[in-house]
């Protein structure tokens, strides 16, 4: 009779062995999950913010056509509503005779606070200068058409 006794109780204390790993290897796979979709959900909202970055900056550059006067040497800068801020800086590039006028290379950089500090980009466009009647700066341009 002992020896049924004694079985009985090492069967029961390895169950409850296999119960402490098991609650164990679910715990730390539980964890696994949770970090994983944290992970997800930072870079869900890193993805937003860029693609809405992105659009301003589309918009911008659309604002640029409508511009009446583009000439090399002009400047303009703001901020998006984001809080990206932005330079243009409009440059000579080429002229040729059957474009007396040219073209200008036109540089927009972007600025924005990052989670690893600062962040910058430069993106660079072609353009034909229009050089019409209007005397005011591309900044004053710009901020007519906001």
């Amino acid at each position: 009779m002992t020896t049924r006794g004694n079985s009985r109780i090492a069967r029961s204390g390895f169950a409850l062995l296999e119960l402490i790993v098991a609650l164990t290897i679910l715990g730390i796979g539980f964890s696994v999950l949770f970090a994983s979709m944290s992970a997800s959900a930072r870079n869900i909202d890193r993805l937003d913010k860029f693609q809405r970055r992105q659009q301003l900056v589309a918009n911008l550059l659309a604002e640029l056509d409508l511009v009446q006067s583009l000439r090399a040497g002009d400047s303009a800068f703001g901020s998006l509503k984001d809080g990206t801020r932005w330079r243009i800086d409009v440059q000579p590039f080429a002229r040729t005779l059957q474009n007396p006028s040219g073209l200008v290379r036109i540089l927009l950089r972007l600025e924005w606070d990052g989670s690893s500090g600062t962040q910058t980009k430069t993106i660079e466009t072609y353009r034909v200068e229009r050089n019409r009647v209007v005397a005011r700066s591309l900044n004053s341009q710009l901020n007519d058409l906001e």
